[in-house]
């Protein structure tokens, strides 16, 4: 009987994508390949039938090969346009909204925060901009689970700082080795915790934006729907959508945001 690899291999990446909610076909097939190989010689596996049987039964490595698949691209403001809108435009709006109604309570949701530099970026954001008696809430959330162990560390190489104003890096961070450390990660109040955009409901309500950007990229289109509709319903009335530059909304969703930039990506709640 001749085997297949490549149907065996096919087999599974369609078994992992299946089990994590992330559409693995967008991948190079050597990157998926190298990545895949590397587990099965960790595990002992000899080949990607034995390999998918093995996943079948053992939900831990399941966690270990969607982790290894994951790209997670660590550095602050990698985008820094964005995150400019936000400093210029979508806080002080946000400021003034609530001073209308006579509150200082802010929230916001960075939906797959990798390892937490959109989280922090945020929250340093909120500081520079908004008075010091306001209270900023932060969740951040990654289906990864090393991603948050790390991000709750809040410990970044000088690479990964590299996109930042070297006199907020000295106000936001203090030496730690040849490293750099978030101070006081608590004055930020960031809530890290794991959560699944395809398979779970938000994970709160009222937020006054929601971060989720180059993500959709890795989703089909009904994922992408209820995701969306997540963030929706999560949001405060004309609470604010970040996305990805090369994402777009689905047409079936369109009409519950309004843009606010095309060009930052940035969406209103209608």
């Amino acid at each position: 009987m001749v085997v297949n690899i490549d149907d065996d291999f096919n087999f599974l990446v369609r078994k992992i994508s299946k089990s994590s909610g992330i559409i693995l076909t967008g991948y190079r097939d050597t990157y998926l390949r190298r990545r895949i190989d590397l587990r099965m010689k960790i595990v002992g596996a000899d080949n990607y039938a034995t390999y998918s049987g093995l996943l079948e039964k053992n939900r831990s490595e399941m966690k270990e090969v969607i982790n290894s698949l994951t790209v997670n691209v660590t550095e602050f403001m990698r985008d820094k346009t964005p995150f400019m809108f936000f400093r210029e435009e979508i806080l002080p709006d946000i400021m003034e909204r609530k001073k209308k109604s006579r509150s200082n309570i802010v929230r916001f949701w960075s939906a797959a925060c990798s390892y937490g530099e959109e989280p922090y970026s945020i929250g340093i954001c909120s500081k520079e901009v908004l008075p010091e008696d306001w209270s900023v809430s932060i969740y951040a959330t990654d289906i990864d689970e090393k991603c948050l162990k790390g991000a709750s560390r809040g410990i970044y190489s000088k690479e990964q700082l590299k996109n930042m104003d070297p006199s907020i890096t000295r106000k936001y961070f203090e030496p730690a080795g040849e490293d750099f450390k978030v101070r006081s990660i608590q004055k930020l109040l960031i809530r890290f915790q794991r959560h699944d955009l395809t398979s779970e409901p938000p994970i709160s309500k009222h937020f006054d934006a929601v971060f989720c950007r180059n993500v959709m990229i890795y989703f089909n289109e009904n994922q992408k729907i209820k995701m969306l509709n997540d963030f929706y319903n999560s949001l405060s009335d004309g609470g604010y959508l970040i996305v990805g530059k090369s994402e777009t909304l689905p047409v079936e969703i369109r009409e519950l945001f309004t843009p606010v930039s095309v060009k930052e990506k940035v969406f209103k709640k209608v």
